[in-house]
């Protein structure tokens, strides 16, 4: 069955699916639980569970309309993002969909929202999403998804049934990153310690790995121009993650003796300094007392120092 795409999450699953097979899906669901652990994944079999042609305890994942949600395609199922480059899910977002939903379903029994970011709803947006709560179309689920729960309206909330997903496992994500993903075995050990339980950001951090592992060897071979002109990321997220990587690939030289070869040029006491240095910078950026561009050129220069260029 399709729920078993979804890894580490078996009491949120068991919630829903059981939900969906005693046929008593509630008008609205808040699934909260930290980025990239099966939010949006367990929202989407749901929605494939109840549009499904051959249904027995979830989606057949072959009929045409399971394969019309996996592209994305499916007029009963409505997804919900910010657009227009903006951060926020806006009003006219909302009210189109909420005119959509006021129609019958295409083909199935029964309209799906997924709002991936619940708590992006503007406070317009957010007041008349709650209106479609408290006279909720017969035919529509709203699942409505979010990291950040205290950002959301509490009316909302109150009126939604709460599911809770939990950090995944860092056994779980090194294991999916080799066997699904086809990554070292060694890279994954770490990534999976650095990803703070979500499969998402474990993912993001394998990407850049090759690209940060080539910027420091270009800057042990006293090519100070790499870091120089290394553009120091605007998302928040992205660089927290090269600070982890960070202060990773120090550790392991300072402390687990691992090989670095980009770093072989430092000594241990070095290497312990400067990992400390950007542990600290960390606490700093998490507490929101630097900004990102501070930070991004503070980490620069560290590497820049530690490399004497």
């Amino acid at each position: 069955m399709a729920w078993t795409s979804i890894l580490g999450q078996p009491t949120a699953v068991r919630m829903v699916q059981a939900d969906f097979i005693r046929d008593r899906l509630a008008a609205a669901y808040l699934f909260v639980g930290p980025e990239g652990v099966g939010k949006r994944l367990t929202a989407t079999e749901l929605a494939k569970a109840v549009s499904c042609e051959r249904p027995l305890e979830g989606a057949c994942d072959e009929c045409a309309h399971c394969r019309r949600i996996n592209r994305g395609v499916h007029p009963d199922v409505h997804g919900v993002v910010p657009q227009g480059g903006v951060s926020t899910i806006a009003i006219d977002q909302v009210r189109w969909i909420l005119g959509r939903v006021s129609l019958r379903p295409f083909f199935g029994r029964r309209s799906m929202v997924i709002v991936d970011g619940a708590h992006r709803l503007t406070d317009e947006a957010a007041n008349s999403f709650l209106k479609a709560l408290e006279e909720p179309p017969g035919q529509t689920t709203f699942l409505l998804l979010t990291s950040q729960p205290a950002r959301c309206l509490p009316t909302i909330a109150s009126r939604a049934r709460t599911v809770r997903f939990r950090p995944l496992e860092a056994g779980l994500i090194e294991e999916v990153l080799v066997t699904r993903h086809n990554q070292k075995r060694d890279l994954a050990t770490l990534v999976s310690l650095l990803a703070h339980g979500s499969l998402s950001q474990a993912l993001a951090l394998c990407e850049g790995w090759q690209a940060y592992e080539a910027l420091l060897a270009q800057v042990a071979a006293g090519q100070a121009s790499a870091w120089i002109s290394w553009s120091v990321p605007k998302e928040r997220e992205t660089l927290m993650r090269w600070l982890d990587v960070s202060i990773a690939r120090l550790r392991d030289v300072a402390v687990a003796s691992i090989a670095q070869p980009s770093l072989a040029p430092l000594s241990r006491e070095r290497c312990i300094e400067a990992a400390f240095r950007m542990m600290e910078l960390r606490r700093s950026f998490e507490e929101q007392m630097l900004s990102p561009r501070l930070v991004g050129t503070l980490l620069r220069e560290s590497w820049l120092n530690l490399f004497n260029v």
